[in-house]
């Protein structure tokens, strides 16, 4: 048996929240800062709870920014120039977005950080339990 079936966990690095669940009003949150090292790619992981306060609509949405110093920080960028983001539109639900971190990254960005902001049409004084996780990969040395 191909040892890559049996044991996914040795080829990527998942214990990387960068936004604890919580509950969140409008708003934006920045997210915890990581280092890319050797890999060369990742998947965001979000997920969206519960919903309070009543609102017809809401969005959470996750931006990927990349940084050279972690002070001064820009959007990723795709090959097309569009922003790196996922977009979740309704309560309980989840969802992921691949990213080659090789094509995201200019020169000497060899940090990033998720940005979180949650949207509300309507509602009284509405929330919505949110939370995301990064999943490296692609590493030049497999993680420990």
């Amino acid at each position: 048996m191909h040892p890559y079936r049996n044991n996914i966990g040795a080829l990527i690095h998942a214990a990387n929240l960068s936004h604890p669940p919580a509950a969140q009003g409008a708003g934006t949150r920045n997210g915890a800062v990581f280092t890319v090292g050797t890999f060369r790619s990742l998947v965001l992981s979000a997920v969206v709870g519960a919903v309070t306060g009543a609102p017809t609509a809401q969005t959470v949405t996750y931006k990927l920014q990349t940084s050279a110093d972690g002070t001064t920080w820009a959007d990723a960028k795709d090959n097309d120039g569009a922003t790196v983001a996922l977009t979740l539109t309704g309560a309980n639900t989840c969802g992921e977005l691949d990213v080659n971190l090789q094509e995201v990254a200019p020169d000497g960005h060899d940090r990033l950080r998720v940005v979180e902001t949650v949207a509300f049409t309507a509602g009284t004084t509405p929330t919505v339990l949110a939370s995301a996780t990064l999943i490296f990969g692609g590493a030049q040395t497999l993680p420990v």
